[in-house]
């Protein structure tokens, strides 16, 4: 009955809030689960989930002599036990945690207020206390929080007087020995105490706080790294202040607000919509001690009275049985390419050029769609949906790069007609820098981009349409190395026009219906999305560490010039049958991918709209780059979000088969026929398809590598080792064109100390990435060069090889 009696008065609490503040009540269902009680009150205490236990670290008094009891919850076990008091421990201090350590910052220390910053960790059970640089003021109640492996920290006060509140906002590295506190710009508004740094994807949102006169303040600022401070006055949740709040997902802070009867009840913010949401009338009248920690898929709210495990329930799709079959159709149509071209594909010409017959809009869609992974169709969306459209402005700085693959590379390549980008560069330098060159693409092709290619689509079909991971990676390969193999480039570039015209058609879709479903007058979408300056482009600032427009625009350019380099692009410039039929296909590349990059964006402002008006159906704990797949597995009618899914599916494949097909052909060229001189042509292709089913073997055993480990650190890591070794790939080239001295032991020394000094410049920040290709190839071409001349020069015949006697060889595509 007691039961009964508080679930109604919690329904009737948040019928009442929401009346008076019109805050939405959060659609997804909770599931919650009873954890021991805390053993000591926890209004005053420091909580950090290290691991898989909960580390709670509560001061004796606010007043005394800095003594700390030291609590222990084990998760699995569902125990708490105590360990080791601590000595000289502040209390109403700034709270920041990691994995393995929690952070105090400032606080009261034998009655007054403190500069000490201090580190606590576990070794085996027992808290290890080690004191960082202090503050450059003792403060009392600051905002902190750790993001990237800096220390943040904002206002606080003099003393325990939110009266006395001090403005200012700090950053430290903890782990550097010698680090001192930087200064950032101060946050707006009234400094406050007792506030909270929330990291979202982006930015950090300063939630809570008190005013001068102790009341709750209601604005809400966020502070982003490159545009500073912005403000925010959010509609109020309740009356009470926040009392304790925590990152969850990518974009949301949990918060504890409390009561008029100092009950807490638990919401929602949203830091991209800058809106609140509560939850679940039960956790509307929670203890006064209560606390919150985040959890991968919920939250734990601790306290001595009552202590809970909440996660939030799958999200309701309306994707079924129809969406199911929708996909089985797509497959069976990759399936039906692949048959088809399978009797066309006889010889080597045939199965890795296609012929030199393939028409020239199919061969611009098959460029589009190979560059156009299910990454970049969740990410650009995703992009917009939480930041602004600073990357669109890649679409234009590509469109001005256009020139140099028509009108340089185009001809070039056509005119050397070599089977593959390397075998020019054993030609020209010696053996072993084709090899190297080979073996680097292949490399970043399987291990850089298959693997997470295929992983991370995988993650929004499991939790948008319930296909596990193990079930999805699987499928997608064995389709697409079963097509590739069976029809070869000709396969790949026609499932690739399919693919091509999938997406576009999911995206144009998604696009329309969303703002069929915003509820509101377009001059008030204008207001809001100004508001929040949705629609910035161009960043004109000029540092080499950040993205601007003359760092992208830069890094653009060098994309560009690695297209020499890139056997995905040679193959299909090979594979028109004349120059103009080539420089038709490329320009058609570009006429795609520009308006679904403008649809993309587009998508992702327009669905920002949508959730700020409805924040109460989204998933608390969702990644933003999956906001266009959940919003159609959430709102498109059953069997047509099947077709967004395909749209994943038809992004993931086209990039995986391109890196099938062109790594076959590098084992076949570079490798088979380079050194068994008597194989036939028929042995040739029978080799590539082998090679076909490993390579996509190899990409789908990646995939779960990666999975196995920790995804997003394993990924960057691959990104930047993928960024480094391909950083030397214009300077390579560079001095095989437009040099004549260089040779292959320059080229090699170059290759070193380019790879070297990028691999500082990355591990340095000295550099934003991309310009790193522009640091290797310098590099590349300034020690290879050197080293040329001092090891004698060429001695190679290489007439018909550098742009100065290109025009002397004969033999090419359209001589």
């Amino acid at each position: 009955m007691f039961r009964l009696f508080t679930f109604l008065a919690g329904v009737a609490l948040a019928v009442s809030l929401t009346a008076q503040t019109e805050v939405q009540q959060l659609k997804q269902e909770t599931e919650q689960n009873e954890l021991p009680a805390a053993p000591r009150s926890l209004e005053n205490a420091y909580l950090a989930k290290l691991g898989d236990v909960v580390l709670a670290v509560v001061p004796v008094s606010p007043s005394a002599s800095g003594q700390a009891e030291v609590f222990l919850l084990d998760l699995a076990a569902k125990s708490w036990r105590q360990l080791e008091s601590l000595e000289g421990v502040s209390s109403k201090a700034g709270v920041a945690s990691s994995n393995d350590e929690l952070y105090l910052v400032g606080g009261l220390l034998n009655g007054s207020a403190t500069d000490q910053v201090l580190q606590i960790s576990l070794d085996g059970d027992q808290p290890v206390k080690t004191e960082l640089q202090p503050l450059p003021q003792a403060v009392v109640s600051p905002a902190a929080t750790l993001t990237s492996g800096t220390l943040y920290v904002a206002d606080g006060s003099k003393d325990s007087a939110p009266a006395n509140a001090v403005s200012q906002y700090l950053s430290l590295d903890p782990d550097s020995a010698d680090a001192k506190w930087q200064t950032l710009d101060a946050p707006l508004g009234e400094p406050k105490a007792e506030g909270f740094l929330i990291k979202s994807v982006e930015s950090i949102a300063y939630l809570g706080g008190s005013e001068s006169n102790g009341a709750p303040t209601r604005n809400t600022p966020s502070y982003h790294a490159r545009y500073g401070w912005s403000d925010a006055s959010p509609q109020a949740i309740g009356t009470g202040k926040i009392v304790d709040a925590a990152k969850l997902g990518d974009s949301h802070a949990i918060a504890l607000v409390q009561n008029p009867d100092n009950s807490l009840q638990a919401a929602l913010y949203h830091m991209i919509g800058q809106t609140w949401v509560t939850i679940d009338p039960r956790l509307s009248r929670l203890p006064s001690d209560s606390r919150v920690i985040p959890e991968s898929n919920g939250f734990l709210i601790l306290s001595s009275s009552q202590s809970l495990e909440v996660s939030f329930s799958a999200p309701e799709t309306n994707y079924g049985w129809w969406d199911h079959l929708s996909v089985a159709l797509y497959f069976a149509v990759m399936l039906w390419v692949g048959f088809h071209f399978a009797k066309q594909s006889k010889n080597s010409a045939d199965y890795f050029r296609g012929g030199h017959k393939i028409p020239w809009w199919a061969t611009g869609m098959s460029l589009f769609a190979t560059g156009a992974s299910a990454m970049s169709l969740m990410a650009m969306p995703g992009k917009s949906y939480y930041s602004n459209w600073t990357f669109f402005a890649i679409s234009i700085y590509s469109i001005l790069a256009l020139p140099i693959a028509m009108y340089f590379f185009a001809p070039i390549i056509r005119k050397l007609n070599f089977g593959t980008a390397f075998e020019y560069l054993e030609e020209r330098f010696g053996l072993s820098v084709r090899l190297i060159g080979s073996t680097i693409f292949a490399v970043y092709q399987i291990l850089g981009r298959m693997g997470g290619v295929l992983l991370l689509p995988s993650f929004a079909l499991e939790a948008i349409a319930g296909i596990p991971m193990h079930v999805s990676v699987p499928i997608m390969g064995l389709v697409t190395i079963a097509y590739t193999f069976l029809g070869g480039l000709s396969a790949v570039i026609w499932t690739d026009t399919i693919q091509g015209l999938v997406m576009v058609s999911a995206v144009s879709g998604c696009l329309l219906l969303v703002f069929f479903r915003i509820d509101m007058p377009f001059s008030e979408m204008w207001s809001v999305v100004n508001a929040q300056d949705k629609l910035h482009t161009f960043d004109w600032g000029f540092t080499l560490t950040e993205e601007n427009v003359f760092t992208v625009f830069l890094g653009i350019i060098l994309v560009t010039l690695l297209g020499i380099g890139d056997q995905n692009f040679v193959q299909r410039v090979q594979c028109g049958p004349s120059l103009s039929s080539t420089r038709k296909a490329i320009a058609t590349q570009m006429a795609v991918a520009v308006p679904i990059n403008i649809l993309l964006f587009s998508l992702g402002t327009a669905l920002f709209l949508f959730y700020k008006q409805a924040p109460a159906e989204l998933n608390p704990t969702m990644r933003n780059d999956g906001i266009y797949p959940f919003f159609a597995a959430q709102q498109l009618p059953p069997g047509v979000s099947g077709l967004v899914i395909a749209a994943l599916l038809a992004a993931t494949m086209s990039t995986i088969s391109s890196s099938i097909c062109s790594v076959s052909n590098l084992a076949v060229d570079d490798v088979y026929k380079r050194f068994f001189a008597s194989a036939t042509d028929t042995q040739g292709v029978f080799v590539g398809r082998i090679v076909t089913v490993l390579v996509g073997l190899f990409g789908i055993g990646s995939a779960f590598f990666l999975n196995f480990f920790e995804t997003p650190s394993i990924w960057d890591l691959a990104l930047r080792v993928v960024s480094i070794v391909t950083s030397t790939t214009v300077g390579i080239y560079f001095l095989g064109l437009f040099t004549q001295r260089s040779n292959e032991i320059g080229v090699l020394a170059g290759i070193v100390a380019g790879m070297a000094v990028t691999y500082w410049v990355s591990v340095e920040g000295i550099l934003v990435f991309w310009l790193y290709p522009a640091a290797g190839s310098l590099v590349t071409i300034a020690v290879g060069y050197a080293v040329s001349l001092a090891t004698g020069g060429n001695k190679k015949n290489i007439d018909g090889l550098t742009l100065a006697s290109l025009q002397n060889r004969t033999g090419g595509l359209d001589d």
